[in-house]
């Protein structure tokens, strides 16, 4: 994958951890655990550095198989471990079918944006009346999203079905710590179109985030 699509998908993602520290060992990826420290990527294992293109302290290594093709995978760290992985691939129809498909077997659709927006899947499933009228919303609104040239599905992993749950805030409360969430994003326009898939721990996060805003301030 060229540098241009690499960064265009990726700005960002890196410094939006770059405050935090990882200290769980939970998967976010096959046998890729959070938390593992950076000095186990090596180039003699195929690593290279890609912080400059991702924003922050990043891995990445080509040629990961996921689903029958070819990522490349970009590793983002935190006070030196693991926080996040993402599969990075240029853009291709039959391609986000099936990441679509494979990511619904075992994650749960929670929400869908384009950016600007959100549509909230648990609570549209909450108020509709029929399933064709929450499929007629779900599929309207990423058309739109679509057009507009960056969509992101965001999953979680454990959900329990007919649990109820008024809005996706309900659900993500509802379910432990360490929930794993993968979100597919689509960005970019033309051949330019990037699929890319991340997998992160965001309550382990958000809660790291709200005990260092707990701590005192340093007086000086």
């Amino acid at each position: 994958m060229s540098k241009k699509l690499m960064a265009g998908a990726l700005l960002g993602v890196g410094l939006l951890f770059s405050s935090w520290s990882a200290i769980a060992a939970d998967n976010l990826f096959k046998s890729y655990a959070y938390g593992a420290p950076l000095a186990s990527f090596k180039e003699a294992k195929g690593y290279y550095d890609c912080s400059e293109e991702v924003g922050g302290v990043a891995r990445c290594i080509d040629d990961v198989d996921f689903i029958g093709h070819k990522f490349t995978a970009a590793l983002i760290f935190s006070g030196s471990k693991l926080v996040m992985f993402s599969l990075v691939s240029p853009f291709d129809t039959d391609l986000h079918a099936k990441a679509l498909g494979s990511i619904a077997k075992t994650f749960k659709l929670t929400s869908l944006s384009d950016g600007k927006s959100l549509f909230d899947v648990v609570q549209a499933s909450a108020t509709a009346k029929t399933q064709e009228d929450l499929s007629s919303k779900l599929s309207n609104y990423e058309t739109r999203a679509l057009g507009g040239g960056t969509v992101t599905y965001t999953f979680y992993e454990g959900v329990e079905p007919n649990k109820g749950y008024r809005n996706m805030s309900s659900q993500l409360s509802a379910l432990p710590d360490n929930v794993r969430a993968a979100e597919l994003i689509l960005t970019g326009e033309g051949p330019d179109t990037v699929l890319l898939i991340r997998f992160s721990f965001p309550k382990l996060e958000a809660n790291k985030a709200a005990d260092a805003a707990m701590k005192p301030v340093e007086s000086f």
